[in-house]
């Protein structure tokens, strides 16, 4: 990576980061004022009732940079290109992004759609079932207006049936994992930063911008909603996440020409791990209990920490521990041969045992009858 390009994204991680911190006391006094508000109860975490709207400042902040930026480089692109104080590497990024500009749009239309969808979840409650349909229709979109992976190995019908699958259930693992004060920004933060070294390892600089930019948008909120939340970022903020982690991880290329093996694909469900274990632990359970899998209940991983006799805080912190751990050990799976990435795999394999284990087999210590759950013996 060039000085010029690491100013750049520095420049850009800063600004982004600005606009998402002064946003929030607005958007707080605005859902305030408006009454969209997330009463406790007795599933939920938080004591008292706290203002939404805080993802509109995620939402917002990731936008307007990435709409502002294309149009400076659209409308500058001769003089970046002719001025020679400008790297070779910064010019030709330029030169690219303005090749694509209708892709940027429909990936920002899309997101906008999916962060309305959690808006109005937010506002109005609608059910499970009609906002799946939601998202499903806007990852049809996505899927047929080229946005597809590099998954050669299965037909191109199957290919894009999965990949609706991957962007609807990463948009609702975000979303469900958003149990708990600053858990699912923070292990978004944490999957983004991860994700946006893999892109720049791999040499795909304009999709780890990308990545850098949502990590400083979630930031700027982050500061109001962890220790000591102020206010929560709803359906909006977690739905808009999940919806940009899930579209880059389809846009990029995991495998390096003659250095990545087959194995790399996993990267991005290694990094994303622990929404996926909380969604399908839930479900495991629910099943087993003879439950809806989609009524809410206290089965997520916070809950069940929380039912250890964890404070909160320290949940939320073991849970992006294992996050980091899990997503850190697949980055080597980028550029090592086989026998190495299978070492790497089972390691990974280890670290969830090791989380099962963890969550398990603790000796129950909660005196608090809400989170007294009843979990199956398995």
């Amino acid at each position: 990576m060039t000085k010029e390009l690491s100013l750049f994204i520095t420049y850009i991680f800063v600004l982004t980061l600005a606009i998402s911190y002064f946003l929030i006391p607005l958007l707080r006094k605005i859902a305030k004022k408006y009454g969209i508000i997330d009463n406790p109860n007795n599933r939920k975490t938080h004591k008292c009732p706290m203002p939404l709207l805080g993802g509109i400042a995620i939402w917002g902040s990731f936008t307007s940079v990435i709409i502002l930026h294309l149009i400076i480089v659209i409308v500058f692109k001769d003089y970046i290109k002719e001025k020679s104080h400008f790297s070779p590497a910064l010019a030709f990024y330029a030169n690219n992004a303005t090749y694509i500009v209708k892709e940027v749009l429909l990936f920002i239309i899309c997101g906008t759609l999916i962060m309305l969808i959690g808006l109005l979840d937010d506002i109005k409650k609608i059910t499970i079932a009609r906002r799946i349909i939601l998202e499903t229709v806007v990852a049809f979109i996505i899927i047929f207006s080229g946005f597809q992976p590099e998954l050669f190995f299965l037909p191109k019908s199957v290919a894009c049936i999965v990949t609706i699958l991957w962007i609807v259930g990463i948009i609702n693992a975000i979303n469900l994992l958003d149990g708990a004060n600053g858990l699912a920004s923070g292990v978004s933060i944490i999957s983004a930063t991860l994700l946006s070294i893999v892109m720049f390892l791999g040499n795909q600089p304009l999709l780890g911008m990308l990545l850098v930019i949502l990590v400083a948008s979630t930031l700027g909120f982050f500061k109001f909603n962890f220790p000591k939340a102020s206010i929560f970022m709803g359906s909006a903020g977690s739905m808009f996440l999940g919806y940009v982690l899930s579209v880059v991880t389809i846009l990029a290329t995991f495998m390096i020409h003659e250095v990545s093996s087959h194995f790399a694909l996993l990267i991005p469900i290694a990094i994303l791990g622990i929404p996926l274990y909380d969604t399908f632990s839930v479900i495991a359970i629910r099943l087993f209990q003879r439950k809806s899998v989609v009524i809410a209940d206290q089965n997520h991983l916070i809950h069940r920490l929380l039912y250890k006799g964890h404070k909160v805080e320290s949940a939320v912190l073991y849970i992006f521990l294992f996050t980091a751990f899990s997503g850190g050990t697949a980055i080597f799976l980028l550029n090592a041969s086989t026998m190495r990435c299978i070492v790497i795999l089972i390691s990974i394999l280890t670290i969830y045992g090791c989380l099962f284990l963890f969550e398990r087999f603790i000796p129950k210590r909660s005196t608090d009858k809400k989170y007294r759950l009843h979990l199956p013996n398995v």
